[in-house]
């Protein structure tokens, strides 16, 4: 028994340190929502047009897995790494010029749903109303090539509250609000409950305990 209950306190024990990893796959852009640059003067940043073959993917790894009752809840601060995709731009962890702007996790329910922001600045820190930059909203659209008119500061990197993409140079998605599919790996493994079986010498005595019972019964018949 004691074994057992050692086992099942290392599995838990286990569990409360496992990484987890959200993967995120989205639909192929529909032509409606792509709006490309028209024209790319020289300085005006990195061009570039999305295409209906494009989609959002990617995935963010956290340290433990995230907690299964959240409704729309900031869990930023737990992400330890993360690599999204719009089809033009790369945003990954590691990279100076790209900052998570934030995760919002909802769980309640069995629903596995996060709206993840993300952004990379076109030119290295530090940055300024000006400054040219990518952006990424999953299921909610983006920017490229947009020009930022509110810098700040955050935990996580410089960050632009406020961009425009309506210049001859950017191109821009709609908010086409469509969610792609959300799938997290790397979950611990649910512990099983050992059910304790009798040793050799626990059967013998069952077995003795059976005989010694059908001996007595044999006895008060013949009384």
């Amino acid at each position: 028994m004691k074994k057992y209950l050692v086992l099942l306190a290392a599995a838990l024990l286990q569990a409360g340190a496992w990484a987890a990893t959200y993967t995120y796959t989205g639909p192929a852009y529909n032509a409606s929502e792509l709006h490309n640059f028209t024209a790319c003067p020289p300085g005006t940043g990195n061009c570039g047009a999305y295409t209906t073959a494009m989609a959002e993917t990617g995935s963010f790894t956290t340290a433990v897995p995230v907690a299964a009752d959240l409704n729309s809840e900031d869990i930023t601060s737990q992400v330890t790494s993360f690599s999204f995709s719009d089809g033009l731009t790369v945003y990954a962890s590691g990279d100076p010029q790209v900052t998570l702007m934030s995760v919002v996790a909802t769980t309640t329910g069995g629903v596995l749903q996060f709206s993840v922001t993300l952004l990379r600045w076109q030119t290295p820190a530090p940055h300024a109303s000006g400054d040219h930059l990518d952006r990424i909203s999953l299921s909610q659209g983006g920017q490229h090539n947009a020009v930022c008119s509110d810098v700040g500061l955050n935990p996580q990197g410089d960050q632009c509250y406020a961009s425009s993409a309506g210049d001859v140079f950017s191109s821009w998605r709609n908010d086409d609000l469509v969610n792609g599919i959300w799938v997290a790996s790397g979950l611990p493994p649910v512990a099983s409950t050992a059910v304790p079986t009798l040793g050799e010498w626990g059967l013998l005595l069952l077995a003795s305990l059976m005989v010694g019972a059908g001996w007595m019964a044999v006895g008060r018949r013949r009384m």
